[in-house]
């Protein structure tokens, strides 16, 4: 979690999505990379992610990562780059909503906590799989990011 005394309510806003079936790993290191970017820009790299075009580096989560140009190894991680497009946008319109500037917002912090896990039943096609998910949460602030 992050800490509310470090935020000002006037300056910021944020978004969060539960029980979310994209992959936990992907997440991490979407969040990694976008953490302190302006949103503009951060939009347009998981835009291109989801036309594959660039790629996410892995840096921990690296086994079967092939090395992608100019990143070293990554991957496409097109359904987990989708889900947090949507998720800043909606933390853009919360921005405009409460009169903020959305030129000069930034992601100030990006959280993924593992959701609870369910199996599929056994009696089902898809025999006794687990199914996981994920909580996602951002939040922006107005001002200068990288």
């Amino acid at each position: 979690m992050y800490n509310v005394e470090n935020y000002d309510p006037a300056k910021m806003s944020r978004a969060c999505k539960r029980y979310v079936r994209i992959s936990w790993k992907a997440c991490v290191e979407i969040g990694k990379v976008i953490k302190g970017m302006k949103v503009d820009k951060a939009r347009r790299l998981l835009q291109d992610v989801i036309e594959m075009k660039r790629s996410i580096p892995f840096t921990r989560f690296t086994e079967g990562a092939g090395h992608k140009p100019g990143a070293g190894p990554g991957r496409y991680p097109v359904n987990a780059a989708r889900e947090i497009l949507d998720l800043i946008n909606s933390a853009v319109k919360n921005a405009e909503y409460q009169g903020l500037d959305s030129s000069r917002l930034y992601i100030k912090s990006f959280l993924v906590m593992k959701a609870p896990t369910f199996y599929r039943p056994r009696r089902s096609p898809l025999r006794g799989q687990k199914r996981k998910n994920v909580h996602i949460s951002v939040v922006l602030e107005e001002g200068e990011g990288k």
